[in-house]
């Protein structure tokens, strides 16, 4: 019951970010919010499989908050941004700046390991 009261205050306490995001055109990461739904999707899934269902219902209560985060953001920017491009194109826009510098910070990562002092 403990477990399961923090799980569903700390998707209480996301409300507020979750409003400033659908009214005020605030912006969260959205990979960060994806992958974390994600997650918590998945945690969801092995409360199921422990019979914790009151547990199952608080961590989808907060997934469904990282979702809406997600999509509202990426909502956001591109109605700021890109007004004439479809979700779908935004997001794969992100995807690619996402992949160009987790490429960069490996390789940059790489050089100084493989570089002599």
């Amino acid at each position: 019951m403990a477990l399961t009261s923090f799980i569903f205050l700390a998707g209480v306490l996301l409300i507020p970010q979750l409003l400033d995001t659908m009214n005020r055109g605030a912006v969260v990461n959205f990979f960060s919010a994806s992958l974390t739904s994600v997650l918590l999707f998945c945690i969801s899934g092995i409360f199921a499989s422990l019979g914790l269902w009151i547990s199952v219902v608080a961590q989808s209560f907060v997934g469904v908050i990282w979702l809406f985060l997600a999509y509202f953001s990426l909502k956001n920017v591109r109605d700021a941004q890109f007004p004439d491009k479809s979700l779908f194109f935004v997001a794969r826009d992100f995807l690619g700046v996402w992949v160009l510098g987790s490429a960069f910070m490996v390789s940059n990562g790489a050089r100084k390991l493989l570089r002599r002092d």
